[in-house]
Order: C-alpha cells, then structure tokens, then sequence
C-alpha cells in the first residue's frame, strides 16, 4: 500500500488536547491522527451514498411478525 506524508501544524491547545488523548487510549500521535482521518472522511459521506444503505432486501422465505418487537426487546407492554 502506498503512503503519502501529510504535514499540518497545531496551535498549543490543539496539540495539547490531541496529545492527551492518545496517551490516555495508549496509541501514537500518528494512530490517533490516522484515526481521526478515517473518522471525519466518513463524517464527510452522505448517508445516501453510504454502501449499507444501498443493499437490495433479500427475501428469504421467513415470515416474520415485528409488531411484538418492542415489547420483546424493551419489556414493554402494548397500549
């Protein structure tokens, strides 16, 4: 896989704050900037053009009842 160098710089608190952090999850700076990275990209996606939400249903032969779900799930009563 190829890499490119990316440079930025910081002010203080920036730094400071992001410095903090990594060593509290016990990761790199470069990790925790990698991180970062990948997690404000994905924040960048509209849902609309997310892959999950473009899977076709499939149809699998079960029939299935979700009006119990609830109550199944949280112990709630109907009503």
């Amino acid at each position: 896989m190829a890499r490119k160098v990316v440079q930025t710089d910081l002010d203080d608190d920036e730094y400071r704050l992001l410095k903090e952090v990594v060593e509290k999850r016990g990761i790199t700076l470069k990790s925790g900037l990698r991180e970062a990275v990948r997690q404000w990209v994905s924040a960048q996606i509209p849902v609309s053009e997310d892959p999950l939400f473009r899977v076709e249903p499939v149809s699998t032969g079960v029939k299935t009842d979700a009006s119990n779900l609830d109550r199944r799930l949280y112990g709630e009563r109907p009503g």
